[in-house]
């Protein structure tokens, strides 16, 4: 009997959902801030005096309100921005009861606070009569354990001028252990540790002490340290640095300096810099005086400039260039770079020029980049001319974007000791306004403005990421050995912190992250480091977690890390990372069905070999009756009716993981019978048929009749029907 049937298929859609976290690059873009009113001449000195102004630059890409108020009083200011401005209405109090202006050394309760609703950038801008400064400011999720104070050589045109330190605590509880580098206004003495507590919006103020009328104590290498507060727990803090007023060099004129001061875990070993721009339509390439400053933890680091090793070391703690082009500097262990631009007579000597003014800038390391930035030019106090500075991989230079716009020949030039970078050098005309650069690839940049014995700068944005310690994570089912830059959901990995230090101890907080396997806090006591490895040119250890880790969804993770060991100058020898863990969701696995679908019938199932971006080298077929495969393609005989599930795991060459299960419906074989009215009839007479078939599963589609005289028929529904024979005879008839 021969036999018709018809595929029965069911269709199974898989779903992946993506739960995104938040990234965790910090960044110069926040919430929250805190900072200081930092010492500025002009508060006694001017007619009349006290006449600077401190404003705010509240900078957005989303709509935002922002408030701002002086701890400890109740001036308060709340602004509403539009999207894509920038607010300049905030003016910090500097009379009265709310007066926040820093005047002495010691404590003040005055901190300014910063509260936004969705992220903004922030600046300060203090300007006043010949006297202007401005700094970038970084949101709380920055704020570090350990800082080191960068000045310069204190030397002033007006009397009671101070190299400057402050540290704001944005929690209570905060202890500070101060080692000023140089005796201080107040009475302490070089290289002493004193202890000061602080809580909340409070801030503690540091002057290098007073040696004549114009000159004083450089507080460089001054050391900050949070140590366990009376709560046990070490907390926080900011610190700014910079001077009342200072001369850089010999009649060079004078101005307030002001910097917020990158945490020293976040310090670099590779910085690119490049002169600040201070007259308009000069090349690029056109020369100009800069002062460098670098500061060292350790005084034993290997310091490079454009590959020559430095020496000089002052006072264990920094050393001291001048340049007129761009610098690659390079060191074993993290450093600190300031960059001092001049006016424009560039210390020669000459009568102070009536174009720009000292300033300080605190340079990005390279491994800081960011691919996106917004900034705000100013015209406050005279500033004439705004030039943004702009360090970037000469092969990101295509994509790089200032307000949506390619930059144009006459605005780059190699970078003179680095040619893998290029410097971008860009005025930026027309009224005060924000600015945005972007591109695929990380930059650094600054902002210097100039005018009539006036100038501003700072950084324009920058991460602010530990860079003590990196993350790196090995998929555990991967066929290649290219580095592993993310894994997927539900594949097994290895994650490994790479520690730059000999550790004591570790903790895995693995219970603070959703969907995490498994999801147990683990303690370490002495681990041993794998490997080591040289990142950027410093050693790093690798701390391996033992157990491998699962996700269960989509997303970038941050896996909180707290390690302790000897040297770490922060916090009780603790120090806290993230290790980012950025989660793809599973590949999509699918295959093919060739074959009929009944019973001991054969079927040919191909796999499909790529999906959503993966390459897979590895299948697993799965079938109900726990017989398996493991080749590309396979081909498989049911022998039971009913759905069949047929699961399909694959795997790609960097151990994803895809799977996907299919019903197939077997089919019964039907069974085919009839019935006759009457099994013997005179010639002529119609006989009526009943079929009877019958199938367990699906329904019989056709029926093919042969009548046993020469007549066949094909019917599907009609039934009963007639057949009348015209010839006497024995037929024989059959139904398929």
């Amino acid at each position: 009997m021969c036999l018709f049937h018809r595929f029965v298929g069911a269709v199974v859609l898989l779903c992946i959902c993506c739960s995104n976290s938040p990234a965790q690059n910090k960044s110069n873009r926040g919430k929250e801030f805190w900072l200081g009113y930092g010492h500025n001449i002009l508060f006694t000195q001017g007619s009349p005096p006290n006449s600077q102004t401190h404003v705010l630059y509240l900078s957005t890409e989303q709509a935002a309100t922002v408030t701002v108020t002086v701890n400890g009083t109740a001036w308060s200011r709340t602004v509403n921005i539009p999207a894509n401005t920038v607010d300049f209405s905030v003016i910090i109090p500097k009379t009265g009861p709310e007066d926040a202006r820093l005047l002495s050394e010691g404590k003040s309760t005055k901190g300014i606070h910063i509260v936004s609703d969705v992220p903004i950038v922030a600046y300060a801008h203090q300007y006043g009569s010949v006297s202007s400064a401005a700094t970038m400011l970084m949101p709380v999720e920055t704020f570090g354990y350990s800082y080191y104070s960068l000045n310069y050589t204190q030397v002033s045109n007006t009397p009671d001028s101070y190299s400057w330190f402050y540290i704001v605590a944005s929690e209570n509880n905060t202890r500070i252990e101060i080692t000023p580098s140089d005796s201080t206004q107040a009475g302490w003495l070089p290289n002493q540790t004193y202890t000061v507590n602080l809580n909340r919006g409070e801030i503690y103020n540091v002057f290098g002490k007073k040696t004549a009328t114009y000159t004083g104590k450089d507080m460089t290498g001054s050391k900050i340290v949070s140590v366990a507060g009376a709560d046990g727990n070490c907390h926080p803090v900011a610190v700014f640095s910079g001077s009342s007023r200072n001369v850089l060099c010999n009649g060079n004129g004078g101005d307030v300096l002001q910097q917020q001061i990158f945490p020293a875990n976040t310090w670099g070993t590779r910085y690119l810099t490049y002169h600040a721009k201070v007259n308009a339509g000069e090349p690029v390439t056109t020369g100009f005086l800069n002062i460098y400053r670098i500061a060292v933890r350790n005084p034993s680091t290997v310091v490079k400039r454009n590959g020559a090793v430095l020496s000089g070391l002052i006072n264990n703690s920094y050393y001291e260039f001048t340049s007129t082009t761009g610098d690659y500097i390079e060191a074993d262990e993290p450093v600190l770079v300031a960059q001092f631009p001049v006016s424009s007579n560039q210390c020669s000597g000459t009568a102070d020029p009536p174009v720009g003014d000292p300033e300080m800038i605190y340079v990005s390391p390279i491994e800081q980049g960011v691919k996106n930035a917004v900034f705000y030019h100013t015209r406050n106090q005279a500033i004439d001319v705004n030039y943004v500075n702009i360090i970037i991989k000469t092969a990101g230079l295509l994509s790089l974007r200032i307000d949506g716009a390619p930059v144009t020949a006459g605005e780059y030039a190699s970078h003179p000791f680095n040619s893998a970078y290029t410097v971008v050098i860009k005025r930026l005309l027309g009224a005060a306004a924000q600015h945005t650069i972007s591109s695929d690839s990380t930059f650094i940049a600054s902002l210097y403005g100039s005018g009539f014995y006036e100038s501003y700068a700072y950084n324009t944005g920058t991460l602010v990421n530990n860079l003590n310690a990196y993350s790196k994570i090995e998929n555990n089912l991967r066929s290649t050995t290219a580095v592993d830059s993310f894994t997927c959901v539900d594949a097994p990995f290895t994650l490994t912190a790479q520690v730059a230090y000999k550790l004591n101890s570790m903790r895995w907080q693995l219970n603070q992250v959703t969907g995490l396997t498994p999801a147990v806090d683990t303690t370490i006591i002495n681990p041993l480091p794998t490997d080591s490895i040289l990142i950027n040119g410093r050693k790093y250890y690798n701390y391996t977690f033992p157990r491998q880790l699962r996700f269960a969804t989509a997303g970038t993770y941050s896996i909180p890390v707290t390690y302790t060991s000897p040297a770490i100058d922060a916090c009780s020898n603790t120090e806290q990372t993230s290790l980012t863990v950025l989660v793809k969701p599973k590949p999509i696995a699918d295959f093919t069905i060739t074959g009929n679908t009944c019973i001991n019938d054969t079927l040919q199932l191909r796999a499909v070999t790529g999906g959503n971006g993966f390459v897979f080298d590895r299948f697993s077929w799965t079938f109900a009756d726990s017989s398996r495969s493991f080749a590309t393609d396979t081909i498989k005989t049911f022998v039971t009716s009913g759905p069949q599930p047929v699961r399909l795991q694959v795997i790609s060459l960097n151990g994803c993981i895809g799977d996907t299960t299919k019903n197939i419906i077997i089919s019964d074989l039907p069974t085919a019978g009839f019935q006759l009215s009457a099994s013997s009839v005179c010639e002529g007479t119609a006989v009526t048929f009943t079929d009877t078939s019958s199938i367990t599963t699906g329904s019989i589609a056709t029926r093919q009749w042969n009548f046993g005289d020469g007549q066949t028929a094909s019917y599907r529904n009609n039934n009963p029907f007639t057949y009348t024979y015209r010839n006497a005879g024995t037929y024989n008839i059959t139904l398929v």
